[in-house]
């Protein structure tokens, strides 16, 4: 029996060790700087679904216990502390939105955790060509409610555009597509592509969400859409283009049309000032070669930095063209974002208040950009509530 104490005692520390191998890669991977753009697409999933690496870890342990109490010695006990850290670290992720969620008057779902992705739809949208600019055509996916229009009835209307990194097509995630439609009364959404940021015109991207409302506000109704109760949706850079579009009149539309009037704007994780004194990117993109590329992309739009460029910088900047006539504004912002420190938004918010703007701010800690992606998280179920309580309010 004494003999074979040590090596129970080696094959719990080694289970313990490999238990807490997949945390502390997760951990690695949440607040490390990526070294390429999978490396951050590998951590939003983990940060989206870390409270599943605390059973590893809890595991890990208990192993570890058990092996100090089989004589195990300091790597045990150092074994059963840092799985006991790695648990902790896999839960804070969801204690902190989960508080949110409370100031929100939510009760979170943790049975949706584990949902799936935003990717899919359980129906195909109408496809329509709303343009063609320089002769590219550009198209919008028209979303009713599950159970249709009934006869006689003009929705409200949600206009969604997405972000993204490149020229990416419309409708990214329908699954959010299909809840604005058929949650709070239902609605009718359109989501709209456009031309992502050419080199050295950024504008033009602006001009064809300008151009898109122009036709959602002339051919709303033949979808059941009411032309006079417009809000606006967007992700990242969608988030930009909307705000932009909600508080400006420029640029003119890339098509012959009248924008109408934007009765409320919804804006994901979204920079709101592009100019050189806006406040730093997180420090995880400047020690990051994707915080290069980046940078490198923003000034290609643009056609250099905004030290060269100042007028440019601040016409894409939404916290520049805020006044009090500006819609009412939802901010959604990710805590842990890559691409955005919260202290940008924070300004926004300022920025409303000051000018009394009708406004609410949602902060969701741990969270990464994008998170939407993850249809059932716990973020995504704090953002569906607020939209939800916001377009009810104001649309």
């Amino acid at each position: 029996m004494t003999s074979k104490a040590p090596t129970r005692s080696r094959a719990l520390v080694t289970g313990s060790a490999l238990l807490g191998l997949p945390g502390l890669a997760g951990v690695g991977l949440v607040l490390l700087p990526p070294l390429s753009l999978q490396m951050w697409q590998a951590a939003l999933v983990v940060l989206e679904f870390s409270a599943l690496l605390a059973l590893p870890a809890l595991v890990g342990a208990v192993l570890a216990l058990r092996a100090l109490r089989s004589g195990g010695g300091r790597g045990a006990a150092v074994l059963a502390g840092a799985n006991a850290l790695l648990m902790v670290l896999a839960l804070v992720p969801s204690v902190s939105v989960w508080q949110t969620a409370r100031e929100e008057g939510l009760r979170l779902d943790p049975l949706q955790y584990a949902a799936g992705f935003a990717t899919r739809a359980d129906r195909e949208p109408v496809t329509v060509e709303y343009a063609s600019p320089g002769g590219e055509p550009l198209e919008l996916d028209v979303w009713r409610p599950e159970g249709g229009v009934p006869d006689g009835a003009r929705l409200p209307v949600v206009v969604n555009v997405h972000g993204g990194a490149e020229d990416l097509p419309q409708s990214l995630l329908p699954r959010w597509d299909t809840w604005l439609a058929d949650s709070g009364g239902t609605r009718v959404v359109f989501d709209v592509d456009y031309r992502y940021f050419p080199d050295g015109d950024w504008s033009v991207a602006l001009a064809d969400v300008r151009c898109a409302l122009g036709w959602v506000r002339e051919n709303a109704a033949d979808y059941g859409g009411d032309p006079e109760r417009i809000a606006l949706n967007g992700q990242s850079a969608g988030g930009l283009l909307v705000l932009l579009a909600a508080y400006s009149e420029e640029p003119a539309p890339s098509c012959d049309t009248e924008v109408p009037e934007i009765g409320a704007v919804v804006a994901w994780y979204s920079a709101t000032d592009g100019t050189a004194e806006a406040p730093p990117v997180p420090w995880r993109q400047r020690r990051s070669p994707v915080g290069d590329d980046l940078v490198e992309s923003s000034e290609r739009m643009v056609g250099g930095p905004p030290e060269e460029h100042p007028r440019e910088y601040e016409a894409m900047s939404p916290i520049l063209q805020v006044d009090e006539d500006s819609p009412p504004t939802l901010l959604i912002t990710a805590g842990h974002d890559f691409f955005l420190g919260t202290e940008d938004n924070g300004r926004m918010v300022d920025r409303l208040a000051s000018v009394g703007v009708p406004h609410h701010h949602v902060e969701l800690p741990w969270t990464e950009h994008m998170f939407d992606l993850n249809w059932g998280g716990l973020s995504s179920q704090v953002a569906r509530k607020s939209i939800g309580d916001f377009l009810g309010e104001h649309l």
